[in-house]
């Protein structure tokens, strides 16, 4: 849509609390009615417009050349922080927005839900090409994906953490969630990830950690979510 284009374009230049709806309507060419017509309001069309930067990032090449499944997913991931690097105002506002909203407008504009969405289409992908284990809940997986995802971009929102941690630890956060629920080559991969990414200054990697932590997850919180998906089942069959 030309409208959110236009948006985008012009939150490059400027900051969100600088833009009028005006401004907008004149650069797409339509009457600032029309615009209020199909956002209802200024935060309407600026959720609108981080929505189309989430689309543009699950269809841009690098996310699309990616290996389907746990890979897809760790890159999307990727894309979406340079989305905050590129535009750290504008994220900003978007998620103060995010945060305000109410059940009836996450409703309308599945911000959240379609973050999680994606990441359920992509576990259901990753246990079809033999990545998880067996019995692993792919619903509630995303679920927790999305969490940790929306959980340390507030962080950064609220100032805790800065951009390079966010991209970081972003990552970490999937390597962690994900290593208890996948086969041997894939834990092994996300292991070299984490430790990777948890290399200290002096070039040495201080892994223990977390891998101690995913370790006492794996009979735990691999249980929890095979036991789920498993008193789902037999619910339905009764």
């Amino acid at each position: 849509m030309r409208i959110l284009r236009e948006t985008l374009k012009l939150l490059q230049e400027a900051s969100p609390a600088d833009i009028s709806m005006g401004q907008i309507a004149e650069l797409s060419d339509v009457s600032t009615k029309t615009l209020y017509n199909l956002f209802k309001s200024r935060n309407g069309l600026l959720l609108a417009a981080a929505a189309q930067t989430r689309a543009d990032a699950q269809t841009s090449i690098n996310v699309m050349s990616a290996p389907a499944g746990i890979s897809r997913i760790l890159e999307l991931t990727r894309r979406t922080m340079d989305t905050f690097e590129r535009s750290p105002e504008f994220m900003n506002s978007a998620m103060s927005v995010v945060v305000g909203i109410s059940a009836d407008d996450e409703a309308e504009h599945h911000r959240v839900g379609m973050t999680q969405k994606w990441f359920h289409e992509a576990l259901l992908v990753a246990e079809s090409e033999d990545q998880l284990i067996p019995g692993t809940d792919c619903m509630q997986l995303s679920q927790l994906l999305a969490a940790s995802q929306w959980g340390v971009t507030l962080m950064w929102q609220k100032g805790l953490i800065s951009l390079e941690t966010l991209r970081r630890q972003a990552i970490i956060k999937h390597c962690l969630d994900l290593m208890p629920f996948c086969r041997m080559k894939t834990r092994n991969w996300l292991s070299d990830l984490l430790g990777s990414l948890t290399t200290t200054t002096q070039g040495s990697v201080n892994t223990a950690l977390p891998l101690k932590r995913v370790s006492q997850a794996d009979r735990a919180s691999t249980q929890i979510f095979k036991k789920g998906k498993s008193s789902h089942t037999t619910a339905q069959t009764q």
